[in-house]
């Protein structure tokens, strides 16, 4: 297949050696080209990370970023967050430092100290800088102190970068230190499109018991999700089902068709509490159409915990980690949650937050629905009375009671219980979304 000419130019400009400077004029002659053809695919190598335009030198090529972790900063980066100048090295700014060094030691000590690729952050110490510089290291010269002309032509000769920063070494060390940190708290949420499985075995309501048995044998699965010829699922057929049929019996006929389903964007954590609520193994994820996308099993979502456990990069919702402490049980009337107030949920007073009580006791009247009525909802209107806040470290009892529900709206009481005592009652109204 033949090659663009913006192609082309993408490709001369990779081959390059880092350093190399760049023009729109040079490229458009040496490759016989339009200059505006140049400057578009010069400008598409900036986005990909491949040159940098720098003021007073020009567009060079760079190293070209690889991927990170989480927590790691490329010198670029740490330059903006230190508001620094970068004085000479702008095409290794790509390059994530090893390690971080601070040159407040003795020369002998620093030379132990300093690696290769790493940064080294020191205030006006000229033997310090020009040892770093020999060991490979970049410089980052804090206090807004003046850069020698031996260290900056040391560096310009080794080809090490140097930023210089207004700020002293523990201020520059903290902004860094509080941007890695917020990187590790700016969490992604897991969906269930993250860890569903799209190449699914299903049955069709005309099938027969026998087929699920032989799709059983087959895959070594014993749930299967029934999908009619429109692609639409309609219900799921377990063991529990088929046991004691006649092979011949439709799974129209055996199979359970008021069923949990999933979309791509549902978070997990919420999903595993539905498959909690409601008992069910294996959830059919669907699109707005209800038509067969994947599925997730419980075990799907307990290998998933695990996983998201050991990867700082992957968070939790306020909703859930409230919830997680809490256990779900039924009464005479309707739902019960039991949980403890923990240090997680108080206010400067030592009592549960307003915020936290709401939140418990509206969950409370939505899983109270979507338990007994296989409704989702969303609240309207909450009202609560609260008469006394309860403190951490008591346990805590919600109990919830369906009042009244049309077609479009349902009404929960839900009341607050600790030691016997009512701490809030309250009286929500919510809308019916989806049945």
């Amino acid at each position: 297949m033949a090659i663009t000419k913006h192609e082309l130019i993408i490709n001369y400009i990779k081959n390059l050696e880092v350093g190399t400077k760049v023009s729109v004029r040079q490229i458009a002659k040496e490759l016989d080209v339009s200059e505006g053809t140049a400057y578009r695919a010069i400008k598409e190598a900036e986005s990909q990370g491949l040159v940098s335009s720098i003021p007073k030198v020009g567009t060079i090529r760079i190293e070209q970023e690889e991927e990170k972790k989480l927590e790691d900063l490329s010198l670029r980066e740490i330059s903006l967050i230190v508001e620094g100048e970068v004085l000479c090295g702008h095409e290794k700014l790509g390059q994530v430092p090893t390690q971080f060094v601070i040159g407040s030691v003795s020369e002998d000590n620093a030379e132990r100290l300093i690696e290769e690729n790493s940064i080294l952050l020191v205030g006006d110490r000229e033997e310090i800088q020009l040892l770093g510089l020999e060991k490979g290291a970049a410089l980052l010269i804090t206090g807004g102190f003046p850069v020698s002309e031996k260290v900056l032509a040391k560096a310009k000769e080794l080809n090490h970068p140097i930023i210089t920063c207004p700020y002293d070494t523990f201020v520059a060390t903290s902004m860094i230190n509080k941007a890695v940190y917020e990187r590790l708290t700016s969490k992604e949420l897991v969906r269930v499109e993250d860890i569903m499985v799209t190449d699914v075995v299903y049955l069709s309501p005309k099938d027969t018991v026998q087929e699920w048995y032989n799709l059983a044998q087959k895959t070594g699965h014993s749930r299967f999700p029934v999908v009619d010829q429109n692609g639409v699922v309609v219900g799921i057929v377990s063991a529990v089902d088929v046991a004691g049929q006649d092979p011949g019996t439709s799974i129209l006929a055996v199979m359970t068709a008021d069923v949990l389903t999933a979309e791509p964007k549902t978070l997990v954590t919420h999903l595993s509490r539905l498959l909690v609520w409601e008992g069910f193994e294996l959830v059919p994820v669907v699109d707005e159409n209800k038509s067969l996308l994947g599925v997730v099993s419980r075990q799907d979502i307990l290998t998933a915990f695990q996983q998201t456990q050991k990867q700082p990069q992957y968070g939790e919702t306020i909703d859930n980690l409230t919830l997680s402490g809490f256990k779900l049980s039924d009464w005479e009337k309707g739902i019960k949650l039991e949980g403890e107030i923990t240090q997680f949920m108080v206010n400067e007073l030592g009592t549960a937050s307003i915020g936290t009580v709401v939140m418990i006791m509206s969950t409370a009247a939505y899983i109270a629905v979507r338990k007994s009525l296989r409704w989702d909802t969303v609240t309207e209107n909450f009202i609560i009375y609260q008469m006394n806040p309860p403190a951490v470290g008591e346990q805590v009892e919600v109990y919830t009671t369906i009042l009244h529900t049309n077609k479009k709206t349902c009404t929960v009481e839900i009341e607050l219980y600790s030691e016997s005592e009512l701490k809030a009652k309250a009286m929500t109204t919510a809308r019916v979304v989806r049945k």
